[in-house]
C-alpha cells in the first residue's frame, strides 16, 4: 500500500528517518570493509622464525674448537660463494656410506651438503653429509 501525504511535518520526519537509515548502513559497511582489510600476522607474533636450506660445495676448512665437537666449517660452492657455518655438538656429520664422522675428519676439498637453519641472522649447520 502506498501512502501519500501533504503533511510537511510527516514528510520531514520520514526524510530524517531515511537519512538516518542510510547513514547507519554506510557506517556499518565501512566498518565491515575495514575489518576485511586489516593487516594480519603471517607468522606467530613473538615466535622465533626459523628458515634455512641446503648449501652444497667443497670444504675449505673444518675446525673443531673444543673437545665437545663445537667448531666451524667453511664451504665454497661452484660459483665461488663462501659460507661459514657454526657447528655445535648436536650436528650430525656423516660420510657417503652413512658412517658418523667428527668435524676434524672432514678433509679440505671434500664435497659436502650442509643443511642449515637461519636463526637471528646466523646460519647454523644442522647436518653435514659428505657427497661422492
Amino acid at each position: 500500500m502506498i501512502y501519500y501525504t501533504n503533511n510537511k511535518e510527516e514528510v520531514s520526519r520520514v526524510k530524517k528517518m531515511l537519512i538516518a537509515v542510510v547513514a547507519v548502513v554506510c557506517v556499518a559497511s565501512l566498518c565491515y570493509a575495514a575489518e576485511g582489510d586489516s593487516v594480519k600476522a603471517t607468522e606467530p607474533v613473538g615466535a622465533v622464525v626459523e628458515t634455512g636450506g641446503v648449501f652444497i660445495g667443497k670444504v675449505s676448512s673444518a675446525v673443531e674448537k673444543s673437545l665437545g665437537g663445537k667448531g666451524d666449517i667453511t664451504v665454497v660452492d661452484e660459483t665461488g660463494k663462501t659460507k661459514v657455518f657454526p657447528v655445535d655438538p648436536t650436528v650430525k656429520i656423516i660420510d657417503n656410506t652413512f658412517n658418523a664422522l667428527t668435524l676434524n675428519q672432514l678433509k679440505q676439498g671434500e664435497k659436502v651438503s650442509v643443511e642449515y637453519t637461519k636463526e637471528g641472522g646466523t646460519e647454523k649447520a644442522k647436518s653435514i653429509q659428505v657427497m661422492k
